[in-house]
């Protein structure tokens, strides 16, 4: 079961079973509504572990990387374990090239393209 958490003409913030799944072009217009409804979502979560999907993010900015650490602290501050970090390749390749790579551990973060969401 879905649910829809934001969307605008070009994001969606969806909610499914245990992850948070953003798709479309998230930027600085739409960054600051999508960390709310992300952080309102995880305050009412009451399970033991979440995940992130960002495989369907088509073009990211540093507004898209603020959004996910923003999620990362919710989750943190509720003790919630983060399962998974799936990122499209566009956000690998910031993460990269800002060398933001050892704040999503390996062992939770992987690099999907937007068939596999």
């Amino acid at each position: 079961m879905s649910e829809k958490l934001y969307s605008d003409d070009i994001v969606t913030l969806e909610a499914r079973e245990a992850a948070l799944y953003l798709k479309g072009a998230p930027g600085f217009d739409n960054a600051s509504d999508l960390a709310t409804a992300g952080i309102d979502w995880l305050k009412g979560y009451d399970g033991p572990q979440v995940s992130f999907n960002l495989c369907g993010v088509s073009r990211t900015s540093s507004a898209t990387i603020s959004v996910l650490l923003e999620w990362l602290r919710a989750a943190q501050s509720k003790k919630l374990e983060v399962d998974r970090i799936t990122l499209s390749d566009s956000m690998r390749e910031l993460i990269e090239m800002a060398e933001l790579g050892d704040v999503f551990p390996a062992h939770e973060t992987s690099f999907a393209s937007a068939e596999e969401t």
